[in-house]
């Protein structure tokens, strides 16, 4: 299962926060940790949503106010159809989510962010729960349309 995580800058304290804690359930992607020198920032970033199941959105003051960039990323997961959960600090207020208003949030407080954290993690899990009952039931499928195949043949 592969996470990405939209954030601002100013926020990495907390995005660190939050990634060590999912890294047992999930590879985990995100610009200050998993950017190479020399390579163009945006098709880095795109690639590591394409191939995430799940996109986290950090929205603080400090993303609120470079909503540009996290927008974009945002938009990228929703045009792709990858759950995006966002997860937002107390002193934003909804009217601030943009693209996201309307999506069920998961409050965070910096200063104590063990019940959010534990709600993110429930969802990886549900999510990566989710994907390998997805991945058995293609198997299965297979399984019976290639036996279906071979004894037509008969």
């Amino acid at each position: 299962m592969n996470v990405f995580i939209s954030y601002s800058a100013d926020d990495l304290d907390l995005v660190n926060s939050i990634a060590n804690q999912i890294k047992p359930h999930a590879n985990v992607f995100y610009w200050d940790k998993n950017k190479q020198p020399g390579k163009e920032a945006w098709p880095t970033i795109y690639g590591w949503i394409n191939q995430s199941d799940l996109v986290l959105a950090i929205i603080t003051d400090n993303a609120v106010s470079r909503a540009m960039a996290v927008g974009q990323e945002i938009g990228r997961a929703k045009t792709l159809g990858k759950t995006v959960i966002p997860v937002v600090t107390p002193n934003v207020p909804s009217s601030e989510l943009g693209c996201l208003s309307g999506t069920t949030y998961q409050k965070i407080d910096p200063e104590n962010p063990g019940v959010a954290l534990n709600a993110i993690r429930r969802a990886i899990l549900e999510k990566k729960q989710s994907l390998e009952t997805q991945k058995a039931m293609l198997f299965l499928a297979g399984g019976v349309m290639a036996l279906f195949l071979l004894t037509s043949k008969e």
